[in-house]
């Protein structure tokens, strides 16, 4: 089959402002969208698209909206879920470059999408324990400092 596609390429008429996207992953029949648009399900074969810069990723612009309006108008407990969300978005979404005739692969780490969420949140948390730890410090030096 791959042998037919290549020779299918190699004498089709290509029009000079489109190439080819191939997208893969680690889990078969991942929605994948093109510039926010439907472009079909892991794994996607050699499709024509226009030559130029293109986001592609595994959620919809209408997913990242509902996520958008839950950051600003939720409670903290959904911002911060929304925020868990986005770091997911952000693992499923790349930022893809097509050539004029010619095949670009993406990969997606459908792994990488489900850990982002924990790794957000050892950030966060690490953070935070960064800070009341420096704080913590600050304050015993303070008080030897003051109360010596």
């Amino acid at each position: 089959m791959f042998p037919l596609i290549i020779a299918l390429l190699a004498t089709a008429q290509v029009p000079a402002d489109s190439g080819f996207l191939t997208v893969k992953a680690n889990l078969p029949g991942l929605a994948v969208y093109l510039d926010g648009d439907y472009f079909g399900r892991t794994p996607i074969e050699t499709c024509r698209v226009q030559t130029g810069n293109h986001t592609l990723g595994i959620v919809s612009d209408d997913s990242l909206q509902n996520v958008y309006w839950r950051l600003r108008t939720g409670d903290v407990g959904s911002k911060l879920s929304s925020l868990w969300t986005l770091a997911a978005i952000n693992a499923g979404t790349v930022s893809v470059q097509v050539e004029a005739s010619k095949v670009t692969e993406v990969m997606i780490d459908y792994g990488r999408v489900l850990d982002a969420p924990t790794e957000a949140k050892l950030v966060a948390c690490g953070g935070v324990g960064g800070l009341l730890l420096v704080g913590a410090v600050a304050g015993f030096l303070l008080h030897l400092i003051a109360f010596k």
